[in-house]
């Protein structure tokens, strides 16, 4: 079989973004790069720094130092605590920008996000990355970089890249072995005893590492010295697990008092959605469903999901579907916080039928209903269907679709009413199209050696040219109140059209007419 030439290729292929230092940038973000900073612990006896930026590591600071012996080494050293919101909000950045690059993200750690390229072609990775690097900068996140053929190698190559103090680097496949060369063991991330055992080897990189043989190294360095020489040998491949997009696309906002009016929730979830729809657009998804949490000042809480019935990014179709569900809600005590969360949908798209008559604002369209429900009742909307029954004018009502059949899919009932007319689906007839009407009409019928020759009603009057006829139908005679009767004529009136005739109970009803 011939190869694919490398540009059509699917080869496997990794990037690892990594923000060293996680917790102290997420406190600082775009503030403070210019002076000494340290990220202290001080829920023990003695505090300690967690860890310090650059300015601060050239005064002699360090990760584990105690707090006095920072300061006195630099007085000038800016003390932060860690901050669970700011990581919060950091890892949110880190992750939302990630998915403007490819959609399939892992979080590995705290600020360590790996992806999988695959789905990208090769020529566009490396500006791919640059561009999420400038953004990340823009965001007040320090990260690098690194590109690799299974996740451990973009692993090794993100290290690189930090120790060497570049933004990006890349351990491309075909000169893996001469670039391994130049990397020391301890970039791998193993414990100190097996570095000190393969400096005494005398294997003082990993390329030396990666070119030794697998049964020796199993025999005598054990599984973390397997696992290495597979990781370095592009062998050791995982799936990534996908990230969890639930609580990313979430807006939250704390009253100062209790609010018992709901033009200000309206207010906050119009602004949440603004914020959300923005960020939300830039991963490529949009919303499938939007959430809605409220906290009440008596400790109380309601929330609830309310789907939607297509992907969109609109405002005003978010908006409305918040504001709507709101508006219906009894207040009973005063509202204490909003919480506003988009549900984002996957990226796996189906493609809808080509020449199918889909509904054109599936939005209105589900909108629609709602308030018919809200006038007529739930139980009075929704499309006609015969029920599974020997009697011919049985129906009952089913949930309306959001989708509508194809042309050649309808059926041949149709109930018409005052202009609407409600189609049902099923098998394509053959012939003229019955339609029946909703209400009942009563007809005064004259006849002449048992056949109609005379008709008369509020819907077709005239004379009988031509008369099918009479079917006999009946059912359920052997159970008392429920037998039933029935005889049926085709009618044509003379420049009227043909009507079906029906004579039950002791009446004669025109049931419908032929289109």
């Amino acid at each position: 079989m011939p190869r694919l030439p490398s540009s059509l290729s699917r080869a496997n292929h990794y990037a690892v973004v990594w923000c060293a230092d996680f917790r102290l940038q997420a406190v600082l973000r775009r503030s403070n790069r210019g002076i000494p900073v340290a990220l202290i612990d001080d829920s023990k006896r003695q505090s300690v720094v967690l860890c310090c930026n650059p300015v601060a590591e050239q005064a002699g600071v360090f990760a584990g130092i105690p707090t006095v012996q920072a300061l006195a080494r630099c007085p000038d050293l800016t003390i932060k605590q860690p901050s669970a919101a700011a990581e919060t909000a950091a890892e949110r950045v880190l992750l939302e920008l990630a998915l403007n690059w490819v959609p399939l993200i892992e979080e590995t750690e705290q600020g360590m996000v790996t992806l999988d390229l695959s789905s990208q072609p090769e020529m566009h990775r490396d500006d791919s990355a640059r561009s999420l690097l400038n953004r990340l900068d823009s965001a007040g996140l320090d990260v690098v970089v690194g590109m690799g053929e299974t996740p451990s190698l973009a692993r090794i190559a993100a290290q690189v890249a930090q120790e060497r103090g570049i933004r990006l680097w890349h351990l491309a496949p075909e000169n893996r072995s001469g670039l391994l060369e130049q990397l020391p063991v301890s970039v791998a991330e193993i414990s100190a005893g097996l570095v000190e055992k393969l400096h005494l080897w005398g294997v003082d990189t990993l390329g030396a590492f990666a070119g030794l043989r697998r049964e020796m190294i199993a025999s005598r360095l054990g599984e973390e010295g397997v696992e290495l020489w597979l990781r370095l040998t592009g062998r050791l491949q995982r799936p990534l697990k996908p990230a969890s997009l639930e609580l990313l696309f979430e807006e939250h906002y704390d009253f100062e008092y209790e609010v018992r009016e709901r033009e200000p929730v309206l207010f906050i979830l119009h602004r949440f959605i603004e914020r959300l729809t923005i960020r939300l657009s830039g991963t490529g998804r949009a919303a499938t469903a939007v959430h809605l949490l409220l906290s009440f000042s008596d400790g109380s809480c309601y929330g609830k999901r309310l789907p939607l019935p297509e992907p969109t990014l609109d405002e005003d179709v978010l908006f409305r579907v918040g504001s709507g569900h709101l508006e219906t809600l009894e207040l009973k005590s005063g509202i204490s916080s909003v919480r506003l969360r988009l549900e984002p949908s996957d990226l796996i798209a189906s493609q809808q039928t080509l020449f199918g008559a889909g509904l054109k604002n599936r939005h209105h369209y589900e909108e629609t209903l709602k308030r018919l429900r809200q006038i007529v009742g739930s139980d009075r909307v929704g499309s006609p269907r015969p029920k599974d029954t020997h009697r011919p004018d049985q129906f009952e009502l089913v949930p309306l679709s959001a989708e509508i059949d194809e042309p050649d899919h309808q059926a041949a009932l149709v109930v018409e009413e005052e202009g609407l007319r409600y189609e049902a689906s099923g098998a394509k007839q053959i012939g003229a199209t019955f339609r029946r009407y909703a209400r009942r009409v009563v007809a005064e019928v004259e006849f002449q050696d048992e056949i109609p020759t005379r008709l008369d009603s509020s819907r077709a009057k005239g004379i009988v040219t031509t008369a099918y006829g009479p079917w006999r139908n009946e059912g359920e005679w052997w159970d008392h109140g429920k037998a039933w009767n029935r005889v049926e004529w085709d009618l044509e009136l003379k420049q009227k059209g043909l009507f079906r005739l029906v004579g039950k109970e002791g009446e004669w009803v025109v049931e419908g007419y032929y289109d």
